[in-house]
């Protein structure tokens, strides 16, 4: 009994590991107005399927919270791509009432079924995800579900604020001097600011220049925001004692109670920002803004760096920022990455008003808003059996060809631009014995997806290839499996030998 117990036990224990809780951050999209909250996504593996479940999903509105409910979706067939588990599916959703005690009311009562799409993958323990809800039958709107950290940044359009130290305002997961270390940070100043001139929505980060007066001399400070942390420690605005910093060992927070870094698990090709940028008195030797960025294993690293750092999967620069008046303007920044053979953990993100320390005017300004990681899945050709698909186009996603050969996924080969893009390919033979070649590109962020499909006009199958020495008859389905029972509405080949294939319908 106590043997069968334990076989018992562990049976059970083995089937549990299969469902996996993420307790992770979502992105609520509606109407181009986005919001963040903390949800638990459900992932559970059987059979070689998987079963997603988005429970207690609510939105936030001016009235307070809406519940709408449960959304699952069940039985998806993943497709491997790498270390990468991805799981694409659309599905007709019937969503179901949560059971959170706060909410008082779930709308999913009254709601029919709902389209839903889902782009998602497991990678590396993380799980990123995008959930595109239609529910423009009830609400006239798709709402938006991005899922999962360490892609993007958190409050990229910088819509909300926290209270730093002596009652300043700090954008949530951005910092400035407010909230800074080092010997000097007491008279580093004030350097950052909400805007209601906003690229998006109804705010924007501005940052600013000051002038710092000691006893002897003035130094221009350069109004500085960074995902991490801002070091003042030298009267010498060049000394690099002044740096903004990431350490993912601190157990530091700031005043929203969040560390001082930004987890980043992915590898984007560039980083992308709105700004608007004014030099208060023009300086023709230094008359750039600056953004940078630098991917890390999360352990101690600082900008601007004051050694020789292996720690760096990429950096991403843009130092030529130029006065852009009184419009929005789109900068961008490629990464580069290094050949150091660490895993990505943590990124730190430095804005300044001037692209060299200390210089500039006490009037200079930049406002930043919209920021964005760009992951490319752009297909730039394709290849089946070596032969190119005529006149392609991105754009374009249905081609034919003319292959005379039997074709498999390794038949087909891709060209695309993107460091980290998702590709899956398959074949399967149509009732008509026409090969389908698709092509289904993802990028790393799961924002973008795009499905190619290559039809070969020949209809030389699988079954061409087999052999039958006997003089009865065999017969055949069109993906090239003999059968012994024939099933009544179906269509097979026969195949003798000495005599020509040919189709019957039973």
């Amino acid at each position: 009994m106590k043997k069968l117990f334990t076989l018992l036990f562990a049976a059970v224990t083995a089937l549990a590991a299969h469902a996996t809780d993420y307790n992770v951050p979502i992105t609520i999209s509606v109407n181009g107005v986005s919001s963040e909250q903390k949800a638990v996504i459900t992932i559970e593996e059987a059979d070689g399927l998987y079963n997603l479940t988005l429970k207690n999903f609510v939105l936030q509105s001016d009235q307070g919270p809406m519940g709408v409910g449960n959304v699952e979706l069940k039985d998806i067939t993943p497709c491997q791509d790498g270390d990468a588990t991805l799981l694409i599916t659309s599905r007709v959703v019937t969503i179901t009432d949560g059971d959170d005690p706060q909410v008082p009311f779930w709308m999913a009562q009254g709601l029919p079924p709902v389209p839903v799409e889902l782009r998602g993958k497991i990678e590396g323990g993380h799980l990123r995800c995008f959930l595109d809800i239609d529910m423009t039958e009830t609400l006239q709107q798709v709402i938006q579900v991005a899922i999962g950290e360490g892609y993007q940044m958190p409050n990229p359009s910088f819509e909300f604020w926290h209270t730093s130290t002596g009652n300043y305002m700090e954008p949530n997961a951005w910092h400035s001097f407010e909230s800074g270390t080092g010997s000097l940070i007491s008279s580093a100043g004030h350097h950052i600011e909400k805007s209601d001139d906003a690229h998006s929505g109804e705010a924007s980060a501005r940052i600013f220049a000051t002038e710092m007066n000691f006893i002897f001399f003035k130094i221009v400070a350069n109004g500085t925001m960074t995902t991490g942390r801002m070091n003042a420690g030298s009267a010498s605005a060049a000394d690099d004692a002044n740096h903004a910093y990431l350490d993912m060992s601190s157990e530091d927070v700031d005043g929203n109670g969040d560390p001082f870094y930004t987890p980043m698990y992915a590898r984007p090709d560039s980083i992308a920002v709105w700004v608007k940028f004014n030099q208060g008195t023009a300086n023709a030797a230094h008359p750039y803004a600056t953004i940078s960025a630098a991917i890390t294993d999360g352990t101690r690293y600082q900008d601007p760096e004051n050694g020789t750092y292996t720690n760096v999967v990429a950096r991403a620069k843009n130092n030529e920022i130029a006065t852009t008046g009184d419009k929005w303007v789109r900068v961008t920044a490629p990464f580069v990455y290094t050949e150091n053979a660490v895993e990505p953990k943590a990124v730190l993100i430095t804005i300044s008003t001037n692209a060299d320390a200390g210089q500039g005017s006490e009037k200079d300004e930049v406002l930043v808003d919209d920021i964005e990681f760009i992951y490319n899945a752009k297909v730039t050709g394709l290849k089946v059996k070596g032969q190119e698909v005529p006149d392609f186009n991105a754009e374009q996603t249905e081609y034919e060809i003319d292959i005379n050969e039997e074709l498999t996924a390794d038949d087909i080969e891709v060209t695309v631009e993107g460091t980290t893009a998702h590709i899956v390919k398959s074949v399967e033979l149509d009732e008509e014995g026409f090969c389908h070649c698709t092509v289904l590109v993802v990028n790393a962020d799961m924002s973008v997806a795009k499905t190619y499909t290559i039809k070969s006009k020949s209809v030389l199958t699988a079954v061409n290839s087999l052999r039958n020495t006997d003089n009865r008859p065999a017969y055949y389905t069109l993906d090239g499996r003999q059968v012994k029972t024939l099933v009544p509405g179906r269509i097979y080949i026969s195949r003798q030998a000495g005599s020509v294939s040919k189709k019957i319908a039973y």
